[in-house]
């Protein structure tokens, strides 16, 4: 190393030397230490040209050291549509046959003749991603879903509020989607407990009145209780959309995570985030929409059905809105047919139930009785009053009544009854013994 260093110092050196040689031939009059000086200022001035010949370099911008921007950051709101066919299988029914169903397949489904009038083919199915599931004037619907029938499409189109204190322009533009399509109805899952709530109350506060409260709201979950009630563990839309339509939800989304990845979304304002909530939104409302057309399938004939509870089901249904001889046909068949016990028994009761309506009271009796043992103080109340009051036979209407007292617990209320009903039939049956 040391070896090196010598010859490069020499090297050094002979530069040196050769400048200073140029320097004192051309100058013979100056003085050794006004050649030096010169020397000194020549290396001085080449070094200074040596750092401004460089090459040119590019310094960064704080702008080059931040990420991309995205062009939609900065817009009031976002929208993202989703096409599916009515060509495919959902649950081996297309969903091209809701184009053969009529308003009065709807009024059965939700029991309500105002949806008499409506064309199905117009309705629009909506769903909302809130900040929370509390409700109040605190929960801000971010993400809104519309889906609606379109020729061989069923298209859902979704709105995200991107920016908070726009929210009035959100809405605006959900107002003109609206006005555009000219629905004749809405179709939602618990939209009267929270959705259309929620919805009124931002409307208000934006001084306006929120669009769809002009059509007829037709809340689905209601019906889907009563039709998946004896069959499913959960009326949940994703899990009958599952279960009943094969729209697998396995990489879904949990929903009591949407509300922080908004949040976050809104600080990053990167839209992979959102990307799953989206899906999942437009995922419910094909559910929703598929689950439907399943229930009313249900209506024209039950061998679409796959369970005796749905069959049951779908009669409680028809009973609701009035289609007695239908409603009794269903329960008559399960009745004679089911092999869940607990489905005859509640087909039996149904059924008993009609024949009392219908004062045919020895034929409700007698099916009272098949099903006496179950436990249902309902029958048991029933068949007490019939023995009482029509066969006058006290003693079995009083066995009936001890027997509710003995095997069943019971509220207050009903206990208190039962009670009433035991004291009076023991009275009933002194007076008699007395006369004979």
């Amino acid at each position: 190393m040391s070896k090196l260093q010598d010859k490069l110092n020499l090297i050094e050196k002979d530069k040196i030397k050769k400048k200073f040689d140029a320097i004192e031939s051309a100058n013979q009059g100056l003085s050794t230490k006004e050649k030096l000086e010169k020397l000194v200022n020549l290396n001085l001035k080449r070094e200074k040209i040596r750092e401004n010949s460089q090459p040119f370099q590019r310094k960064e911008s704080s702008q080059d050291l931040e990420p991309q921007i995205d062009p939609e950051r900065d817009k009031p709101y976002l929208t993202r549509e989703y096409s599916y066919s009515l060509q495919t299988l959902y649950g081996n029914i297309p969903l091209s046959d809701w184009y053969r169903v009529t308003g009065e397949h709807l009024a059965v489904i939700f029991g309500d003749d105002e949806c008499l009038p409506i064309s199905p083919q117009k309705l629009v199915f909506f769903d909302t991603e809130t900040t929370g599931l509390a409700g109040g004037t605190g929960t801000i619907p971010f993400m809104l879903g519309f889906g609606y029938f379109d020729n061989e499409w069923f298209r859902v189109k979704v709105f995200l509020l991107n920016d908070l204190a726009r929210e009035d322009e959100f809405l605006d533009a959900v107002d003109q989607f609206l006005e555009e399509h000219e629905f004749t109805g809405t179709v939602t899952y618990n939209g009267k407990s929270f959705d259309f709530p929620l919805m009124e109350t931002r409307y208000i506060l934006q001084r306006k009145r929120f669009p769809l409260l002009r059509f007829p709201h037709m809340d689905f979950l209601f019906a889907a209780r009563t039709i998946w009630k004896n069959t499913y563990e959960s009326r949940k839309l994703g899990y009958l959309g599952d279960i009943l339509l094969g729209i697998s939800r396995d990489d879904d989304i949990d929903a009591s995570q949407i509300p922080m990845i908004y949040f976050n979304y809104l600080r990053s304002k990167s839209f992979g985030i959102l990307q799953k909530v989206v899906e999942h939104n437009a995922l419910d409302l094909l559910g929703l929409a598929g689950i439907l057309l399943r229930a009313l399938k249900y209506q024209e004939d039950f061998v679409h059905t796959s369970d005796e509870g749905e069959i049951y089901g779908t009669g409680k249904l028809k009973e609701k809105y009035g289609n007695l001889e239908e409603a009794g046909r269903l329960y008559e068949w399960l009745a004679q047919r089911a092999t869940r016990e607990e489905i005859k028994a509640l087909a039996v009761k149904a059924l008993a139930d009609l024949k009392k309506r219908k004062k045919l009271f020895h034929e409700a009796s007698e099916l009272w009785q098949m099903i006496e043992c179950s436990s249902d103080r309902h029958v048991l109340k029933e068949l007490s009053i019939h023995f009482e009051h029509r066969e006058k036979n006290y003693f079995k209407a009083l066995e009936y009544v001890r027997r509710a007292l003995e095997n069943f617990s019971l509220s207050e209320a009903q206990r208190i009854d039962f009670e009433k009903r035991m004291k009076r039939l023991s009275q009933k049956m002194k007076s008699i013994e007395k006369e004979e």
